[in-house]
């Protein structure tokens, strides 16, 4: 459904089709003469593009194998779920304590990432509507800026509270090691669910699909 990237390196997987990050490959091009064709200027500018890519998801690799400092701190289902304050795209700052009182579906993501592009067509459609619930959901993406994430959104139709956790605290703090990750946390600020990897194919009968995880979030609202 949605194209995928196509340059030397390899994507490494993880818990199914997650997405872990990716290597790459030594060595370049050269060019033999000062003088560079159209063709050779398109082949030029795909692939400093294609390096471009590379550069933000091994860093974003860097961060997902790095663990939070203390195991005692990582979210967990039952207990309190870490706090959420970051850049919002479009200004501000998002606050998960504030936003007690709501059940909040954290979807943790990066543009790069193909497994979150087919997520969030679903994501895009349940909180529309829950629009009028006491319901929020934290589109965390991983170490990016805001003018690839808005680039993104525009492709694809999003309009999703979409946060930039930079430094990757949030993503550690959350124990994420694959994206997309997803957490479910109760009116009272408990993660009640956590799904570490993508969510799967299926109906409301298979356990972390996107019917069965939207089923999740209207029962917890019903009997918040």
């Amino acid at each position: 459904m949605f194209p995928r990237l196509k340059d030397p390196s390899q994507w490494e997987r993880g818990w199914g089709e997650g997405c872990e990050g990716r290597g790459s490959d030594a060595g370049a091009t050269r060019v033999k003469s000062s003088t560079v064709r159209p063709r050779s200027r398109k082949w030029v500018i795909a692939a400093v593009v294609a390096v471009g890519v590379i550069g933000v998801s091994l860093a974003a690799w860097q961060t997902l194998a790095q663990p939070a400092q203390s195991t005692a701190t990582i979210a967990r289902p039952g207990g309190p779920a870490p706090q959420i304050a970051l850049p919002v795209v479009g200004g501000g700052t998002s606050s998960l304590m504030a936003d007690r009182g709501k059940v909040v579906l954290v979807n943790f993501w990066a543009t790069w990432c193909e497994p979150c592009k087919s997520e969030m067509p679903g994501l895009q459609q349940l909180a529309d509507e829950l629009r009028d619930q006491p319901f929020r959901l934290y589109s965390v993406d991983l170490q990016e800026e805001a003018g690839p994430i808005e680039a993104f959104e525009r492709d694809y139709g999003l309009r999703l509270y979409a946060i930039m956790d930079l430094e990757g605290d949030a993503t550690r703090a959350y124990g994420v090691r694959a994206l997309p990750s997803t957490f479910l946390i109760d009116q009272r600020g408990m993660l009640h669910l956590q799904r570490l990897g993508p969510l799967l194919a299926g109906g409301p009968e298979t356990t972390w699909s996107e019917a069965w995880l939207a089923d999740q979030v209207r029962n917890l609202i019903a009997t918040g």
